[in-house]
């Protein structure tokens, strides 16, 4: 799918609405990884938000415990996308932000080894530091998702 169908997909819903969409991932691995390890994720997430007006990064600001919003740090916004869809280095990229409700933040994630299920106990020692979970009090306001690894929107 590409990063324009994608939107249309997600504009079919109210702005900022929770919508669920699936994405499958090559995982990152160390070098001497005798597996094709990939990930697939499932989650409700929101779209078409401007950063700069989450109340998590206004509350921030007027804190004082983050800066003012910059731009992008990579990538560039598309003409007629912005707040959707990120260029960067012949890629597209579509922006997304985790559920706003506790009961649908949690995403379900399958790990495949050699394209068949596993867990991820099984491919751990394989995967590097980032691919690992995070803590819930390190979770990112938004993330990026390449388009091409998207797999439907709900």
């Amino acid at each position: 799918m590409n990063a324009e169908t994608i939107v249309e997909l997600l504009k079919n819903h109210p702005k900022a609405s929770h919508v669920r969409v699936c994405w499958k991932r090559d995982a990152k691995t160390r070098k001497d990884c005798p597996l094709h390890i990939q990930k697939e994720t499932c989650a409700y997430v929101r779209a078409g938000i401007t950063y700069a007006n989450l109340s998590t990064v206004k509350n921030g600001i007027a804190e004082g415990t983050r800066g003012e919003v910059q731009s992008l740090p990579w990538g560039q916004w598309r003409d007629g996308f912005a707040n959707y869809i990120i260029d960067h280095k012949g890629n597209e990229y579509v922006r997304l932000y985790p559920a706003s409700f506790e009961n649908l933040s949690k995403p379900t994630v399958q790990w495949y080894a050699d394209g068949k299920p596993t867990t991820f106990e099984a491919v751990e020692s394989f995967l590097l530091a980032s691919e690992k979970p995070k803590p819930e009090d390190e979770k990112a306001d938004c993330f990026s998702v390449r388009a091409d690894s998207i797999l439907w929107v709900d």
